[in-house]
């Protein structure tokens, strides 16, 4: 996608500075924005401030200090990302200094509340997990004796798989339940029927109230042994599902987000399929971890992560060409995660440069950095590194994976690799 010329000299504000802000903060700076970067953590954890024009250590979270920086130093437009946890945040401070934001209150609530998700779905005809919110234990319990085992509980309100747990038996029901719930600050979880069904994504573009469907993937999940988590493993384009869920999905999705206040951003909806239909679990209305973006940029041009930056410092996306998105990926695409050992503090990392310049990779971004400690098993926080990979086939694509986990290598101070066996299916 073309560079729009009218971002040369614009001044964007990023909430937020980890490790994914990196390549948003180059990318706007190729752009020709003078990018600041906002949050109260240090470089260890904010990287992206290390390559922003400039940054600041306040709070996103202190409303009128971030209004009065915005002003201060002329911003033109606030975007965040990656997280769900800033966006009513980030609504609130660009209403306050005058500057435009996409979406709305409705659906900010659909996009970050799993039952309002669910019920959401419902009312457009979409196809949802069968399972139930929770305030209590009792309701937990008549749902599992109703439904069986096993079963998935997790928080209504959080995301990165965080206080999501399998649960197998009965006398497990309790613990998993409230281990679901000590993530939920609204004190509400949800228990659902376990999924043991293929998982797909949908993605989608919005300009203004318009969607257009962009990427369809199928979504490879890794589960922790210990507590029954689940995260992303591996995502891969074009999803065989694709032509059946266009068919049958698509035009229901796109009933949700009409209802519902979506527009202009970038949607991802996550979910399972099988013999009798789609049942979708939880969506992202911001960038998300899996970067679809750089495989339908490398696909049809269309770089839904550059159009975020032109809207939030114009109010517009006018480079937009509709006309150019085709889920049918002409390439065979994906993205893998390479996990690390659980709890353990990296000492060295080797091999990152040597992976970022091989020819098939289309983006790398680096989760963990030296000195950290890789975070708990089952979630996004235990991510090392992340590659993006565009090849001829599925055999190719198999081979440039392997290449990478040869030459990235991370050690905790007694040498000891930290790299977790691949997740790549065959």
């Amino acid at each position: 996608m073309e560079i729009n010329g009218s971002l040369k000299g614009k001044k964007l504000l990023l909430l937020g500075g980890g490790a994914q802000m990196v390549n948003v903060t180059k990318l706007a700076q190729e752009m020709g924005c003078e990018v600041h970067i906002m949050d109260y953590y240090d470089t260890l954890r904010s990287p992206a401030k290390l390559v922003a024009d400039a940054y600041s250590d306040l709070s996103i979270f202190d409303t009128d200090a971030v209004v009065g920086y915005i002003k201060e130093n002329g911003i033109d437009g606030v975007m965040t990302g990656f997280t769900d946890s800033y966006l009513f945040q980030y609504k609130e401070i660009c209403e306050k200094a005058g500057l435009p934001y996409y979406g709305s209150e409705t659906a900010f609530g659909v996009a970050t509340d799993k039952m309002l998700f669910k019920q959401a779905c419902r009312k457009s005809g979409v196809g949802i997990i069968p399972g139930t919110n929770a305030y209590d234990f009792e309701t937990t319990e008549k749902f599992a004796q109703q439904n069986g085992y096993p079963l998935m509980i997790k928080p209504t309100d959080n995301s990165g798989s965080r206080g999501v747990i399998k649960c197998e038996k009965p006398e497990e029901l309790r613990e998993c339940y409230e281990y679901a719930l000590s993530f939920s600050k609204s004190r509400n979880i949800i228990v659902e029927r376990f999924m043991d069904c293929d998982s797909v994504v949908c993605s989608y573009q919005l300009a203004g109230e318009d969607a257009y469907l962009s990427a369809f993937c199928d979504r490879y999940i890794y589960t922790s042994e210990g507590n029954g988590a689940a995260r992303t493993s591996e995502s891969r384009y074009p999803s065989d599902y694709l032509d059946r869920f266009i068919a049958e999905e698509d035009e229901n999705i796109r009933k949700l987000f009409r209802e519902h206040g979506f527009r202009d951003g970038m949607v991802g909806i996550m979910g399972f399929v099988d013999e009798k239909g789609f049942y979708w679990c939880e969506m992202t209305y911001r960038p998300s971890g899996g970067h679809h973006y750089t495989f339908i940029n490398s696909q049809s041009g269309i770089n839904g992560l550059a159009l975020l930056i032109e809207f939030a410092v114009t109010g517009r996306t006018d480079s937009y060409d509709p006309t150019k998105e085709d889920p049918h990926f002409k390439d065979c695409c994906g993205m893998i995660h390479i996990s690390g050992v659980a709890e353990q503090k990296i000492a060295k990392i080797e091999g990152i440069e040597d992976v970022r310049a091989m020819p098939e990779i289309l983006e790398v971004n680096v989760a963990l950095r030296e000195g950290q400690t890789i975070g708990t098993d089952g979630t996004t926080a235990q991510q090392l590194l992340s590659v993006w990979v565009k090849a001829k086939d599925w055999q190719e694509y198999k081979e440039i994976i392997r290449r990478v986990e040869k030459i990235y290598k991370v050690y905790d101070k007694d040498g000891n690799s930290l790299v977790k066996p691949g997740d790549l299916r065959d």
